[in-house]
């Protein structure tokens, strides 16, 4: 931000000196310091406020049922079904050896203006 000195204006009026900031700056800035105060609130410290005092993490829960991998569901009587294709390859288009006809030039040139 540039500094303004202080200066009279043509009407005789003395202005003090002070900070300025640049057109479109104020936006901008009103965003920067509510990401900085954000920060500082929700992710200032790796420590939470009632777990004593100290860097020290606390280990997280762990679960206490046993699990063996890989997991497979019990299905009664229901049989898994098959994936199959849901096309045949090679396609084959109808007429796909012919050729697209040759347009036609509906404009010739040159181009008389007299008509």
């Amino acid at each position: 931000m540039p500094l303004v000195s202080g200066y009279i204006r043509r009407n005789g009026t003395a202005v003090r000196q002070y900070w300025r900031a640049p057109a479109g700056t104020r936006k901008q800035t009103a965003w920067a310091v509510a990401i900085v105060a954000a920060v500082f609130v929700f992710g200032g410290s790796p420590t939470s406020a009632g777990n004593g005092t100290g860097p020290e993490r606390v280990p997280a829960p762990r679960s206490s049922s046993v699990v063996t991998y890989p997991i497979q569901w019990p299905s009664p009587g229901r049989t898994v079904p098959r994936p199959a294709p849901t096309v045949s390859y090679p396609i084959k288009w109808p007429g796909w050896k012919q050729t697209a006809p040759r347009p036609a030039p509906t404009v010739s040139y040159p181009i008389r203006w007299d008509r």
